[in-house]
């Protein structure tokens, strides 16, 4: 009886031709609530509802189109949104962008690196530009780093652990103690990088990760919600210290940059935060980006089918070849025939995008062939300079680098 009125109270009405719709919606959006139960449709609706109204200061008529839509299954907001949306988590500065699903990032700092294992842990989809323009911006790597784990996971008193990761540098010897906390790990993780190309150490840099202060599997995530899973975050760093110390005396390069983000993407899905959800856009021109992933299935000589170790990360992400010219037949039916056998070979058209992405601008057919004329000839930004001085110059650059924002338009 207990079971049935369960049951009955967490049944949503969601349509039979969406058989997965229920599973999908207890394991990914209702929440625990104060009682221990799952939240039902309806009191997800309920929370993320109050939730726009909140951040939108809506007028009643808008709240009952709301309602209507979002209750009927006819409009929803983002998927993250029905997680956070309403809670006092979002509610923090810190915290706004686990409301959307999807970001964006320029790779060319460090700072980016950390930013995206930031986004990925608050469950946002990682978008990263990894073009010549920003990846060479990085400094060349210098430094070689041996990296030694200590302290066992959750040994330290849950009163008395860091929040934040503490890093102490005696000489060479670098002592890293990994907050407990998401701005803990990425912080662990960036200053990992930072090192390998930190000009005050000489010689080779004896890195001690200690994670004592990192709360055990299965301890809940206060605020975001669900449970920790640590289990990946004792490999991180050496997996991405063999990455850097390949590269020692040169840039990385595109695939580096790749598989040094999708290590922190490996931990953090398996840490129970969401499914890999990860964009890499590289220009049409790297070909170590356009064949990173292929014959990533290997067969050994017994024809058992085995994954290329040093590569596996990268199944964390979509690999997209940006043209910032119109491609040719030839190269669309190419893509179309490698992602028909391998489901990878995705092809972006920038310009197109770029013009989607600025329709505010392009109102016309007209201005948009002309828009697109001009990005082919490497001369978008004059045009939109001659048609819209008003425009400054860092909302212009702004507006170009809009296919990042749209990585669809392929």
């Amino acid at each position: 009886m207990v079971r049935e009125l369960e049951k009955k109270r967490q049944g949503a009405t969601f349509p039979e031709t969406a058989p997965a719709a229920n599973p999908v919606f207890f394991r990914t959006y209702s929440r625990r609530t104060a009682a221990g139960l799952r939240e039902s449709w309806d009191e997800v609706c309920d929370r993320t509802i109050q939730g726009l109204i909140e951040l939108g200061k809506l007028s009643p008529e808008e709240v009952a189109l709301l309602e209507k839509t979002q209750r009927q299954l006819k409009a929803l907001p983002s998927g993250r949104w029905l997680w956070v949306g309403g809670t006092d988590w979002i509610t923090k500065p810190k915290n706004f962008s686990g409301g959307y699903n999807c970001t964006s990032t320029n790779l060319q700092d460090w700072k980016a690196f950390g930013l995206m294992m930031d986004l990925a842990m608050m469950g946002c989809g990682t978008g990263t530009i990894i073009e010549p323009q920003y990846i060479d911006q990085l400094p060349a790597i210098r430094n070689h780093l041996n990296v030694t784990v200590q302290g066992e996971i959750g040994s330290t008193p849950k009163n008395l652990r860091r929040e934040f990761t503490q890093t102490d540098i005696e000489g060479n010897r670098v002592t890293i103690h990994v907050g407990d906390s998401r701005e803990g790990w990425v912080a662990s993780y960036q200053t990992l990088l930072e090192l390998s190309t930190d000009e005050r150490f000489t010689g080779e840099v004896e890195v001690f990760i200690d994670l004592s202060d990192v709360r055990q599997a299965g301890e809940t995530l206060n605020g975001f919600g669900g449970v920790a899973n640590p289990v990946k975050l004792p490999g991180l760093y050496q997996r991405c210290a063999d990455i850097l110390n390949k590269a020692l005396g040169r840039q990385l390069n595109s695939v580096e940059c790749c598989l040094l983000i999708d290590q922190a993407a490996v931990t953090i899905v398996a840490g129970n935060i969401r499914r890999s959800a990860g964009m890499r856009q590289f220009t049409a021109e790297d070909q170590l980006g356009a064949t990173a992933k292929d014959n990533l299935w290997q067969q050994d000589e017994n024809g058992n089918w085995r994954i290329d170790p040093e590569r596996d990360a990268l199944r964390m992400a979509n690999h997209t070849r940006v043209f910032h010219r119109k491609p040719t037949l030839e190269e669309s039916i190419a893509a179309v025939q490698k992602q028909y056998y391998s489901g990878e070979g995705a092809i972006q058209w920038a310009g197109e995008a770029v013009a989607r992405a600025n329709i505010d601008l392009l109102s016309t057919q007209a201005l948009k062939k002309e828009f697109l004329q001009a990005y082919e000839q490497g001369k978008a930004k004059d045009w939109l300079q001659q048609r819209y001085p008003e425009i400054d110059a860092n909302e212009l650059e702004h507006r170009l680098a809009r296919f990042g924002l749209n990585p669809c338009g392929k």
